[in-house]
């Protein structure tokens, strides 16, 4: 069962990747994802949001195999993703898909949408003939509102006709994953709105969606669960309708949701004490087993606890219907309900 109470269709146990160190570099390595665990229910629409940097789009390539793991666990559908064999992975592929940032790098510049569309079906759907590819390539481009584009080249394209391109091609796999990864990025206000509709238009009862994501305000209006990544690790996990200033938050969620201007005028800010904490962060020992957040954060400063924080990881605790954090100061003696 997923974190969203629905029956798990991917399910990551201890994920760890590690970039750079070796012998032949002078750098020390980097850990980009930290002993992750994640679940994504059946039909789910699960956000994991997050600074840049933070591991967001390596953990949504690990899901589908894109890159490899140090240690760690991942099923789909209960099948170990890292032990599939070539042909296993060759017909889980057809059932995840991932739609990356730049979208048109991924069409061929001398091919119609509709050969490119042609060519997407012949290779994942090899039941078909040439009649129902063409009756599957028209269906599929009236679902993303290009069938008068059916013809041109990507040159022809604007950015958010590209995107759709790619959706399209997704689509004729029959996935059950789609992994976004900042779907509207580059877009002006009206395409992303348009993007935003459409991407709601595509769901159905088992198509799950892991949505990466910088824009709060397109998490809000598409997902059911939000999942809050930093330097590695998931340290918040919320209903995407306690994603507010009234519940508890993690103070680095809470930072995020303030630098979007999600909070309300009123409420309390935590921006002076954010840039004091900042200020003194070098005088902080954080070790690698603590709270990746310790070296900013004012909630255990105010708490007194920073010491503790440094030094030890925090595990997850219950504050919520559903709604978990990894925060001693959401558990110590004194806790406040925000920060």
């Amino acid at each position: 069962m997923s974190a969203g109470g629905r029956a798990a269709l991917v399910e990551a146990r201890g994920v760890v990747k590690t970039y750079g160190g070796g012998i032949f570099r002078r750098q020390g390595s980097t850990r980009a994802l930290d002993d992750v665990d994640l679940d994504i229910g059946v039909g789910e629409v699960v956000a994991l949001i997050g600074e840049s940097g933070s591991g967001k789009t390596t953990l949504g390539k690990v899901l589908l195999r894109l890159t490899s793991v140090d240690s760690g666990r991942v099923t789909f559908e209960g099948q170990d993703v890292f032990a599939a064999n070539a042909t296993a992975l060759r017909q889980m592929r057809r059932r995840f898909q991932m739609v990356f940032q730049n979208q048109a790098a991924n069409l061929h510049p001398k091919m119609t949408v509709r050969e490119m569309m042609d060519e997407s079906i012949r290779l994942h759907r090899s039941e078909l003939d040439d009649a129902g590819r063409a009756a599957l390539t028209a269906s599929l481009l009236e679902r993303v509102g290009l069938s008068a584009r059916a013809d041109q080249r990507p040159a022809s394209l604007s950015g958010g006709e590209k995107r759709r391109v790619g959706l399209a091609r997704i689509l004729a796999t029959k996935p059950r994953l789609i992994v976004a990864d900042e779907p509207t990025s580059g877009l002006d206000a009206a395409i992303k709105q348009q993007t935003i509709t459409l991407l709601k238009h595509l769901k159905d009862a088992d198509l799950a969606y892991l949505l990466i994501s910088h824009d709060l305000g397109l998490v809000r209006k598409i997902s059911e669960r939000v999942v809050v990544m930093l330097k590695g690790r998931i340290i918040e996990d919320v209903p995407v309708e306690r994603l507010e200033a009234s519940s508890i938050h993690h103070p680095y969620t809470l930072r995020l949701m303030q630098a979007a201007e999600l909070l309300e005028d009123d409420a309390p800010s935590t921006e002076g004490e954010v840039t004091r904490a900042g200020a003194a962060a070098d005088h902080v020992e954080v070790t690698s087993a603590g709270c990746v957040y310790a070296g900013d954060c004012a909630l255990a400063r105010r708490l007194g606890i920073l010491s503790k924080c440094a030094s030890e990881r925090p595990r997850f605790v219950d504050v919520g219907e559903r709604h978990r954090v990894a925060c001693f100061g959401l558990t110590e003696p004194g806790r406040e309900s925000n920060v």
